[in-house]
């Protein structure tokens, strides 16, 4: 089966209360999915093209419909507003390579 991950990269634009709170819960709606973090910020060394402030996130999934039930799931879904209100994000789902 081809796994499923999902990229982001997220411009924060309010840290704060509301950005914690959101960042501390994203853990337990990906547990029941089976989504693990691969990549979540950390120090970018850009080898090409424009560099961007934004944080990169790159979670891996079982499968593409995996990610995409977890980014549609009620959980995810009742804590994305924060994310919403304090970041700007460009979120894909894509399929892994066989």
């Amino acid at each position: 089966m081809t796994k499923g991950y999902i990229f982001a990269e997220v411009t924060i634009r309010s840290p704060g209360a509301e950005w914690n709170e959101y960042s501390s819960k994203v853990q337990a709606t990906l547990d029941a999915y089976g989504g693990i973090f691969l990549i979540r910020g950390g120090t970018q060394n850009v080898l090409e093209g424009e560099t961007d402030t934004g944080t990169i996130v790159v979670l891996e999934f079982e499968s593409q419909e995996k990610a995409e039930d977890w980014y549609a799931s009620t959980a995810y879904q009742t804590i994305l507003p924060l994310r919403r209100r304090n970041a700007d994000a460009r979120v894909i789902c894509m399929a892994g390579v066989d």
